[in-house]
């Protein structure tokens, strides 16, 4: 995959000063521009984002991840993408999957199409994954790689600021039989730093959270 298809990146970053160049980096043969979320980073984040080539949005303070995911989707598709992929700015994203999970979309055979990671951050994803495997075809609603065509922002664009981490989408597309989905098996790498939610209680119970407004989202639709 050249640069030159129409696909854009969207990387959330909250502090990640650590890795963000690399990512950048790794995705700029893949993608046509690469957009970066700082979401009121102090360890200098967007100014490594800019010194790398990306577009950055700047968040005066932290927002969280569904804004920042909400804001870079809106940005990718009021710029022209043909396809927009979010990917976490911590490294955990090979190249070669962000690859994968990019060509079903742009070559036009689905309209999403998200990773499904083998191992989770944390024990509660699986749990809710077992749930969610029979809900919405997938086990693994939070995988930070998602990949959505453009059709799908004139339909339901621009993307709220409350996305319930990332499965909101799929409330929509189970309910718009219209709409193509595909969900793909990916590695991931180590994490070169903490996770975003971080893996205690706290974070357990905003992803719990996230899935249970999902459900009710999906039942209200």
């Amino acid at each position: 995959m050249n640069a030159g298809n129409g696909l854009y990146a969207v990387i959330p970053a909250l502090n990640e000063g650590k890795t963000i160049r690399t990512v950048i980096i790794n995705l700029k043969s893949i993608c046509d521009k690469i957009i970066v979320v700082d979401d009121g980073s102090k360890d200098g984040t967007g100014d490594f984002a800019r010194e790398a080539g990306a577009h950055v949005i700047s968040h005066t303070s932290p927002q969280g991840y569904d804004s920042s995911v909400a804001d870079g989707l809106n940005e990718a598709f009021k710029l022209g993408a043909l396809a927009a992929i979010t990917c976490d700015a911590d490294g955990q994203h090979r190249p070669a999957d962000v690859q994968r999970v990019a060509q079903p979309v742009l070559s036009g055979d689905v309209h999403y199409c998200a990773g499904v990671r083998k191992h989770y951050n944390r024990a509660i994803e699986g749990v809710i994954g077992f749930f969610a495997q029979s809900i919405f075809e997938t086990k693994d609603p939070f995988c930070g790689l998602k990949c959505y065509h453009k059709d799908i922002f004139k339909t339901f664009g621009p993307f709220p600021k409350k996305l319930f981490v990332g499965t909101l989408p799929l409330v929509w597309f189970a309910k718009n039989k219209e709409f193509k989905t595909r969900f793909i098996p990916i590695e991931t790498s180590p994490r070169l730093d903490k996770p975003r939610f971080g893996t205690t209680v706290k974070a357990s119970y905003k992803l719990l959270s996230a899935f249970a407004q999902s459900l009710s989202a999906r039942i209200i639709h």
